[in-house]
């Protein structure tokens, strides 16, 4: 049972401030959204709707405006955004978003053979496999999941539902686990999982259903999404593997990213409603908190001008980094936190994602 889900580059100089557990870094540019942190904490993307993509490069600290692309939202290991173009203004101003790619360094690329008029992608795995939705005109007819890659162009991924609207939000790195949703007969957004192309919902024990699923890991084994009510009415985001199911993450509405290890989760409370929405991180054996309140625990102090209304929408597999978006001192803006890493190194060679 579903329970009615919501539906030419530029360089810009880095400014950020270092404290002893971690840096706090300003994007310098106004309005910028950003919607991913690559698994490997090098790149962060994100876009100036209908104007400009945006990516983040660790090394050296680069901002980047990608002007020649409209919209990003997926970003891979390479720093390869999956996003779209602009053609006569895009899809919102009555012309097209023809989805594209964009290597560091390079000019965009088209996703060839498309489905429909309109696409743009939303995920990129580490082989150059693309996932989105593809519409046509004016918004008309039915929004369609897609995965893409160089050898066959755009095909139509298989949903339970077909004559509802689908999107495909996120791709593992393998590309064998897609994540998104598909509409129910009554227009509720239901998450979906697509393994090997193969499509699910998600539900759970109870046969209760999510929303959208927002993320998956590098290797597929946790899926997380959004606006979960189980069978007691507690109500807040979900994570899913094969071996636990769905589980609840309380105090948490929409969850955006998760770590390697599906310990830590990121996102944020409500659709800017009362109570004002907030960015929020869980954390397993700890539970969810304000964002701000985390980096006060962490030691990390916020420059003046800040507050997390917007969402935290990005980490890296190993958690260290973390993106987002709210106020800052120029208006509706985006941050990077880089947590300091720990000296100690355990028995597996990996270290510990976001230590208490």
């Amino acid at each position: 049972m579903l329970r009615l889900p919501l539906a030419a580059s530029l360089g810009l100089a880095l400014c950020s401030t270092a404290y002893a557990s971690g840096t706090f870094i300003e994007i310098q540019s106004a309005n910028v959204q950003l919607t991913q942190v690559s698994p490997n904490g090098a790149y962060a993307v994100g876009s100036i709707l209908n104007d400009s993509a945006f990516r983040w490069t660790a090394l050296g600290g680069i901002q980047e405006l990608i002007p020649d692309m409209d919209n990003a939202q997926g970003i891979n290991n390479l720093g390869t955004i999956a996003g779209s173009v602009a053609e006569n203004g895009g899809a919102d101003e009555g012309g097209r978003d023809l989805g594209a790619t964009v290597a560091v360094g390079a000019a965009p690329v088209l996703l060839s053979n498309p489905l429909t008029t309109n696409s743009s992608g939303y995920g990129i795995s580490e082989d150059g496999t693309v996932v989105g939705l593809s519409f046509e005109d004016n918004f008309e007819g039915t929004a369609i999941a897609f995965a893409w890659d160089a050898a066959s162009g755009m095909s139509a991924l298989p949903t339970l539902r077909p004559q509802t609207y689908s999107r495909a939000n996120a791709i593992s790195a393998d590309g064998h686990v897609i994540v998104g949703w598909n509409d129910t007969d009554m227009g509720e957004r239901l998450g979906t999982i697509w393994i090997d192309r193969v499509p699910m919902d998600v539900a759970d024990a109870d046969g209760y259903g999510t929303g959208e699923a927002m993320a998956v890991t590098s290797d597929g084994q946790w899926v997380v999404g959004s606006e979960y009510i189980d069978g007691d009415f507690n109500e807040g985001a979900w994570r899913w593997s094969a071996s636990t199911g769905v589980e609840l993450i309380p105090d948490m509405t929409y969850a955006f990213g998760v770590s390697a290890d599906g310990k830590t989760i990121i996102g944020a409370t409500g659709f800017f409603t009362e109570p004002a929405r907030t960015a929020m991180i869980w954390r397993e054996g700890i539970g969810t908190i304000p964002f701000a309140d985390f980096l006060v625990e962490q030691g990390i102090t916020v420059p003046p001008g800040w507050d997390f209304a917007g969402g935290l929408t990005g980490i890296s597999a190993d958690g260290y980094t973390l993106a987002g978006w709210g106020t800052g001192p120029l208006g509706m803006q985006s941050y990077i936190v880089q947590l300091d890493r720990p000296d100690v190194i355990f028995q597996d060679a990996f270290e510990s994602p976001i230590v208490p």
